[in-house]
């Protein structure tokens, strides 16, 4: 597995250097750099309260469509953090008696990602905005699961899926010349595993299909991407005066 993956990192880094010695119009470099705001549908937490890293490189092809706006496709290869947590967990346990009690627990459950993301962009060449929308396989290369003070590996952890096929949606904005900010929000196609939770004092016992839900905050560096130009001052003619 892990062969693989090296395979395919040194394959598309040879693909990404080469590409910048192409001719501009035809290939740019990316250089990718954020984090995540993660949560897991489908388990007993709320919020994105986990953060991950979403750091890696990718290669964009853009067609030119008008003057002023282009379309443009693009693939990533990312490492890609993701899971859920929550702090200060509190769960009531009951015994035999029915006497319960009340302990404090950190939920932690964390899945790390070799991401390859493919999107389809529309750019808005003079405002520097650009929209995205695609899909991207994830593969798994290790996970963690911290529940009820029991850690979990990956050859324990129950029945999690290694391949995760999301959807995206990105939004881009020009930060300062080939510099860019974006956000992406994504979403598991097929769940990642069936989880049973068994009967509580307060619940009924119940499964529930589990899913990735993603925010990312990243920077982007363009390669081989043209500097904006500033438009330049008219200059200002003087008139004569006739006294």
């Amino acid at each position: 597995m892990m062969f693989t993956y090296k395979k395919t990192i040194v394959f598309f880094c040879l693909f990404l250097g080469v590409s910048i010695f192409v001719d501009a119009q035809v290939f740019k470099g990316e250089i990718i750099g954020g984090f995540n705001l993660t949560q897991v549908e489908g388990d007993q937490q709320v919020g994105y309260r986990k953060f991950g890293v979403h750091a890696g490189v990718g290669v964009m092809f853009p067609f030119e469509l008008k003057e002023k706006h282009s379309l443009a496709l693009s693939m990533e290869i990312l490492l890609n953090q993701k899971g859920a947590r929550k702090r200060n967990y509190y769960y009531n346990i009951a015994d035999t008696n029915f006497n319960v009690d009340t302990r404090k627990f950190e939920y932690l459950l964390r899945l790390n990602y070799i991401s390859i993301p493919v999107i389809f962009h529309y750019a808005e060449e003079s405002s520097g905005l650009t929209f995205g929308v695609g899909f991207a396989y994830n593969r798994m290369f290790s996970v963690t699961e911290l529940e009820y003070d029991v850690l979990q590996t990956y050859d324990t952890v129950s029945r999690l899926k290694p391949n995760d096929f999301t959807v995206l949606a990105d939004v881009r904005f020009r930060i300062w010349q080939q510099l860019k900010f974006g956000f992406r929000f994504e979403y598991s196609m097929f769940s990642l595993r069936t989880r049973y939770f068994p009967t509580t004092i307060y619940k009924h016992a119940e499964t529930r299909r589990q899913y990735n839900n993603s925010l990312s905050f990243y920077l982007v560096y363009m390669l081989n991407e043209k500097r904006v130009e500033k438009p330049k001052k008219r200059e200002t003619i003087e008139k004569p005066y006739y006294y």
